[in-house]
């Protein structure tokens, strides 16, 4: 396979959207744009296009960290004012001690479940607290020439992300204070409930709560931070994730001019680029809702595709831990296989940090996987989520190599279906 011409067409696809459209905010016109523009392209290789329109709260997935940073600065006020009362520095009925308690266990077990459930597990618990949006997932789809036996779906998501100030200005500092603010703030829950419980019991162990709520203050300098965690200014995100888009326009291309040598007989190919990624993977969570019953009628498989920049990391997703899924091992052990047949340098590895569109799929036991370019584990990428992420960033050859991956992916499905 010649992939040089294909590679020109993604890599210019990805610098045309970033010039001509610019940042795509989820929910917002640009990611609107952006699907017209996709669909269009999708029109020259597919035998049939479509967008599907769906709403949403985008902002809710990130739009309150910084009311549950707050939060946090509140309980721990009450947790001092509760104190301060035990020990009569505060002069107060002792029952106010317990409200103190009382309201500060609320408020943090408030924000503990906004970051556990919304940020961590990608659930729409408090959605109804922020604006409704609409926006279009974009469909294209190829026909096999004979009976249906299968499906196969390369996905990738046309949104781009808020600015994470963290990562910009902080860098791999900012990625790792992510996990002790976590554990910051349950240890705090943890301390407050104790303490609420020994008061009730009439244990007083003043001392002692004095000590931890002087270990609170030294968490302050990674809360604090918090407050400015993401701006609301998207970022062009040419490999977070034109990149993708460009690969599955590049798939589509391929199959398109190639049908010669290869045409499939038994596979239908969709071609679906998702809105809403970086609001946690709404616009996927959608598609699966309106389609379960025929993705799993045709036993459809998913190749997921995000944030490709390089040759020399390709990364084939195993499980997504944040969100709780495991990949479909048939899937991404037969990607590895092509891959170094191909002589690319892939890795079966598990996502450690956030989600990728793959994982709404195998959330709901459809067959899926995703190539990522990113390993977040090891390395924090100064583009990730920053204003960095220009076409620089991304290698064509990359571009080409996953599409490779993919056209020889659906060869040996559609071969052995």
């Amino acid at each position: 396979m010649n992939f040089a011409h294909l590679n020109e067409y993604m890599y210019n696809f990805i610098e045309e959207v970033c010039n001509e459209i610019g940042p795509r905010e989820s929910g917002s016109e640009s990611e609107k744009l952006t699907g017209d523009k996709i669909e269009s392209e999708l029109k020259n290789y597919c035998d049939e296009t479509w967008q599907e329109k769906y709403i949403a709260h985008p902002t809710a997935f990130l739009g309150g960290v910084r009311y549950g940073t707050v939060l946090v600065f509140v309980s721990i006020i009450m947790y001092w004012v509760s104190l301060l009362t035990d020990l009569n520095m505060i002069q107060l009925e002792i029952s106010w001690s317990y409200i103190f308690m009382i309201i500060g266990i609320i408020i943090l077990f408030l924000a503990d479940s906004y970051f556990v459930l919304e940020v961590m597990r990608y659930h729409e618990v408090f959605d109804f607290l922020f604006p409704k949006k609409d926006s279009n997932n974009i469909v294209g789809v190829i026909y096999p020439t004979k009976e249906v036996k299968q499906s196969v779906i390369f996905s990738a998501h046309h949104d781009s992300a808020y600015e994470f100030n963290l990562f910009y200005y902080f860098k791999r500092f900012g990625q790792k204070t992510i996990n002790f603010a976590y554990i910051g703030i349950v240890f705090i829950l943890i301390v407050l409930i104790a303490k609420f419980i020994l008061n009730i019991f009439n244990v007083r162990a003043n001392m002692i709560f004095l000590i931890l709520g002087i270990a609170f203050l030294f968490f302050l300098p990674i809360f604090i931070p918090y407050l400015f965690f993401h701006s609301y200014k998207s970022v062009l995100g040419a490999c977070d994730n034109l990149s993708g888009v460009a690969i599955i326009l590049g798939i589509a291309r391929y199959l398109s001019e190639n049908k010669k040598d290869f045409v499939p007989q038994n596979t239908k190919v969709y071609f679906v680029s998702f809105a809403g990624e970086e609001a946690g993977i709404r616009g996927a969570k959608r598609y699966v809702d309106m389609h379960y019953q025929q993705l799993k009628n045709e036993n459809t498989k998913v190749v997921n595709i995000d944030s490709i920049a390089t040759p020399e990391t390709i990364l084939i997703a195993t499980k997504e831990i944040i969100i709780g899924v495991k990949h479909e091992k048939e899937i991404y052990e037969k990607l590895y296989e092509i891959a170094k047949e191909n002589g690319i340098n892939g890795k079966m590895v598990p996502i450690t940090f956030g989600a990728t569109d793959g994982a709404a799929f195998s959330k709901k036991k459809i067959a899926a996987t995703s190539i990522s370019g990113l390993d977040l584990e090891n390395e924090l990428v100064p583009f990730y989520h920053t204003r960095l992420d220009t076409p620089e960033v991304v290698d064509p050859k990359a571009l080409g190599l996953i599409v490779k991956m993919c056209v020889n992916y659906l060869k040996r499905i559609d071969m052995e279906s």
